[in-house]
């Protein structure tokens, strides 16, 4: 048995959570720690010393609370600076055999290739290999040919965003934490036939929306979009006349993502701005204020997803998670837009983990707990070849994923 510390940095508050590692390789959560944030804006940290702070009190909490001392989290990062490609590298093997040696210039070759100036590789994820004409290989080690070309995802993040981050966990007593995009995390949970097939994962947050499809196992595409949950409180803030504290507690316990979902018979009281009296105002009223919003979001989703190509290729449809996921109607609102299945990611096929999920603010924090469980991941400087051999991260990738 063992302990692994996680850490989700939203846009609002930081989740820190540890849990137990059992010999069936059940997830058990031992401890969890909330704090509220103000230093950071859609994921990225403005303001150093709130961050630190959050940082310390969350990760005491969830220690205390399981009796641990921790200190070597796997940390989510997100933003919209947080960038997806594909890259290939190209070995010449002269009909020889593909050992780790050949594999590990192969895949040298992508780093060199990724590396872009201001931006920090994040994890490197190899997709498929191809040797001379035959596509789609997933292992090519002790295969023969004359030309291997590794195919992988990489995903990248600001220079300048990354080490602020890093300075903030240096600051909290976290240096050897390893920093996990929040999208790959989640893309954890989904079911192993979606993943295979193609789906595509949609995290609504407070402050951005990280989509991710994944397809043949493993990904093919990643955005992190600028809006998020803190829009449809902004909206109802505006409408209502009343605080923002006010109608971020009327969107998570009132309102429904669409209309036809929210009883007609039941009604809520709204406190106004400054001295104005109380207003009281059904719930189909106070649903109609957002619903524009919900249904601009699954809008523009399906606009990116088209316009990258990978709409078809998420062919099981869409798995919704973050806090606005949690409007109830919402995945069917998602489905009329968007013409596709969409459902709310509640359950994970990860034993111990579902608790968590019945809050799909919860994703990013259960999924770096997968994540660390079946990547056995430890800390190190760099994704690639900085402890072990470089072929040994890729085997264990492709093993635990395919």
């Amino acid at each position: 048995m063992s302990h692994l510390l996680v850490i989700d940095i939203g846009s609002s508050q930081i989740i820190a959570a540890v849990a137990e590692i059992m010999e069936d390789r059940r997830i058990a959560v031992r401890g969890l720690g909330r704090a509220r944030c103000g230093g950071l804006k859609q994921g990225v940290v403005i303001q150093i010393d709130s961050v630190v702070d959050a940082l310390v009190r969350s990760v005491a909490e969830a220690n205390q609370m399981a009796g641990t001392k921790l200190t070597d989290p796997l940390v989510s990062v997100g933003g919209s600076h947080i960038l997806g490609q594909d890259i290939s590298g190209t070995v010449i093997l002269n009909h020889h055999e593909v050992t780790d040696i050949l594999l590990t210039q192969a895949m040298e070759q992508v780093q060199a290739q990724a590396q872009i100036p201001e931006r920090e590789i994040l994890s490197v994820i190899p997709r498929s290999f191809t040797l001379d004409s035959q596509t789609g290989i997933r292992l090519p080690h002790g295969m023969t040919g004359n030309r291997l070309d590794a195919h992988v995802h990489v995903i990248t993040g600001a220079t300048h965003v990354i080490n602020n981050l890093k300075k903030c966990l240096k600051l909290a007593g976290l240096e050897a934490s390893v920093l996990i995009p929040s999208a790959l995390a989640i893309s954890q949970l989904v079911l192993p036939d979606e993943r295979e097939l193609g789906v595509c994962i949609a995290d609504i947050g407070i402050g951005t929306i990280d989509a991710m499809v994944i397809s043949e196992s493993a990904p093919a595409w990643l955005q992190v979009m600028p809006m998020g949950g803190e829009l449809l409180t902004h909206d109802l803030a505006v409408a209502l006349k009343t605080p923002l504290g006010d109608a971020e507690d009327l969107k998570v316990q009132c309102a429904y993502a669409h209309t036809r979902f929210a009883p007609p018979a039941e009604t809520v009281q709204v406190k106004k701005l400054a001295d104005r009296p109380a207003e009281t105002i059904s719930l189909q009223q106070l649903t109609a204020f957002i619903q524009p919003r919900v249904e601009e979001i699954a809008e523009i989703l399906g606009e990116r997803l088209r316009q990258s190509g990978r709409f078809e290729e998420a062919s099981t449809g869409i798995v919704l998670c973050g806090g606005t996921a949690a409007l109830p109607g919402i995945a069917q609102v998602f489905e009329s837009m968007l013409q596709c299945p969409c459902r709310v990611l509640k359950q994970a096929h990860q034993d111990g983990l579902d608790g968590l999920l019945q809050d799909p603010a919860n994703a990013v924090l259960a999924g770096l707990l997968a994540y660390g469980r079946d990547q056995e991941v430890r800390p190190r400087l760099s994704w690639l070849g900085t402890q072990g051999s470089m072929f040994n991260r890729v085997r264990q990738w492709i093993q635990g994923n395919f």
